[in-house]
């Protein structure tokens, strides 16, 4: 029986609690998986790869990340960390991990001493939010750690230690505070500065030749980007990533990456043109920056 499964059943059978209502404590994430790179070659493999500097992963820290396109557009992104003296592990939305493996079987072709695995199975993903750092896990930020769970008597010592939280509310923070994470509708539609991964530390320009770095570097130093990540509130009903957005005129002016909240409104992240209006439309929802 996977972890996943075993966990699933053990909520079941665990007796409600009270989450925090200062939104603080511990949510699992079913929508985030792990993927491992093995082999004595793993990191060497990833450096022509990865927009980070995989000479930077090491255990017991996250380090931003995002893999590109011929063309520079992000097929995904998320966080790497190490597992051993050789081996790697991504964090990425789970709905890409297939894509993942499909993106990158041609090149790990030449790299026999190179195995991607699907770590699904074995290995499931909490998150905390608002945790102290006494709590343990690995930090994405001040506010968010992550936790990867290969055993279940892990995750229910987590669990019980720390006020539960939806899953939801956690990536909702991620939405609310500007931090993106592709999912497989939007997969290699933007440029990482698109998304402001450059900002937030996924990109290093240091490091030698990756998969689209001639593309994200010329945009990077000749400023052609004319699109960026903009964070707004919707009003209606939650849109969808890969959404369309357009102005009062129906002139499209930008994606949806990721929304959330409840009910009639809630956060969202879009890529928009940088001479966007404040106010925008998806079907009958209404979205417009926060104010």
């Amino acid at each position: 029986m996977t972890i996943q499964r075993q966990w699933q059943q053990w909520l079941q059978a665990e007796p409600t609690r009270p989450s925090d209502s200062a939104g603080a404590g511990v949510a699992w994430l079913p929508e985030l998986a792990v993927v491992r790179f093995a082999g004595k070659h793993a990191r060497t493999f990833l450096q022509g790869y990865l927009t980070c500097d995989t000479d930077e992963i090491a255990e017991g820290r996250l380090l931003p990340t995002a893999l590109c396109n011929l063309q520079g557009r992000v097929v995904m992104n998320g966080w790497c960390t190490a597992e051993g003296d050789e081996n790697v592990l991504l964090v990425l939305h789970a709905s890409l991990v297939d894509g993942l493996a499909r993106f990158l079987q041609r090149y790990l072709m030449f790299s026999r001493k190179t195995v991607l695995e699907d770590r699904r199975d074995a290995m499931m993903v909490l998150g905390g939010l608002d945790l102290p750092e006494t709590a343990g896990g690995l930090a994405i930020d001040a506010r968010r750690r992550l936790f990867l769970i290969r055993e279940l008597t892990d995750a229910q010592r987590l669990w019980q230690a720390h006020p539960p939280l939806d899953g939801a509310d956690w990536l909702d923070s991620l939405t609310a505070d500007g931090v993106p994470l592709v999912s497989a509708p939007v997969s290699e539609a933007f440029l990482p500065q698109m998304l402001n991964l450059h900002v937030l530390g996924a990109v290093d320009f240091e490091k030698g030749c990756y998969l689209g770095q001639e593309v994200v570097a010329r945009a990077q130093h000749r400023g052609q980007v004319k699109r960026h990540l903009a964070r707004l509130v919707w009003e209606g009903e939650a849109p969808s990533p890969g959404a369309q957005l357009t102005d009062g005129e129906g002139k499209a002016q930008g994606v949806v990456l990721q929304s959330g909240g409840r009910g009639e409104s809630g956060p969202a992240l879009a890529v928009l043109r940088d001479e966007a209006p404040e106010l925008l439309r998806q079907g009958d929802t209404l979205l417009r920056r926060p104010g």
